[in-house]
């Protein structure tokens, strides 16, 4: 783990959000967002909170399943660093 970051557990994030933990269990299976995974509980670096919220709203607001929720995510991945000169070619982003 790295040290000065902090951690909430799923379960936490879900309580918070007041969502089903099989949602966001489905975001990660999909690789929308990164965990540390030291034990058997799976936690969530604070520097992913904001990702996973944006997933939610998709999948909340307009029914977006988690491929879709991740090719969304990806694509203004694209844009973001495109914005900020960082992506020369769209072949050098994966």
């Amino acid at each position: 783990m790295n040290s000065g970051v902090a951690y909430i557990t799923i379960e936490q994030f879900c309580t918070f959000h007041q969502c089903e933990t099989v949602v966001i269990k489905e975001f990660l299976d999909h690789g929308i967002f990164e965990v540390q995974t030291p034990t058997e509980v799976i936690l969530i670096p604070e520097t992913q909170v904001p990702r996973i919220e944006r997933a939610l709203r998709l999948h909340n607001e307009l029914g977006v399943n988690a491929a879709g929720i991740d090719i969304i995510l990806r694509l203004l991945d694209r844009i973001e660093y495109a914005r900020r000169g960082e992506v020369e070619d769209w072949d050098d982003y994966e």
